[in-house]
């Protein structure tokens, strides 16, 4: 039986250990469509600074640490402890004259959050915070 050098098959071996991350996105058990509708809405506001400030309250009241937050960007990237690591990036843009996009993506444990109900929590909770800010409720 022929030996293989050792130096030659380590690599091989490290290789079949890593995780491609396109491998990761192309495994999704949601097409990318499917998962676009579920991670995004849209507002009717044109501010997205209101937007903004909603969805960085609605993450921590959700119980969320936000990361980092750029509101110049837009971007928003929260982690919550708890059952596993759940990370979770908020992206806002405008959508026209009289609209806000925003898109929510998600992580638990390394793995893309395809369950709509963490999305689902995430934007009813924004909503209703947009809601009582639009009508001055504390």
């Amino acid at each position: 039986m022929r030996r293989i050098p050792l130096f030659l098959a380590i690599p091989v071996l490290l290789s079949a250990c890593q995780v491609d991350s396109r491998q990761q996105v192309l495994s999704s058990t949601n097409s990318q469509a499917a998962q676009r509708a579920m991670s995004t809405r849209a507002f009717d506001t044109a501010d997205g600074a209101k937007v903004f400030q909603a969805s960085l309250a609605t993450l921590q009241d959700l119980g969320f640490v936000v990361d980092r937050a750029d509101n110049v960007l837009g971007t928003i990237s929260a982690t919550r402890y708890g059952g596993g690591l759940v990370r979770f990036t908020v992206t806002i843009r405008p959508g026209g004259n009289t609209r806000t996009i925003v898109r929510a993506s998600g992580q638990l444990n390394q793995h893309e959050l395809s369950d709509p109900a963490p999305f689902q929590r995430f934007f009813e909770a924004l909503s209703q915070a947009l809601f009582l800010q639009a009508n001055n409720i504390d």
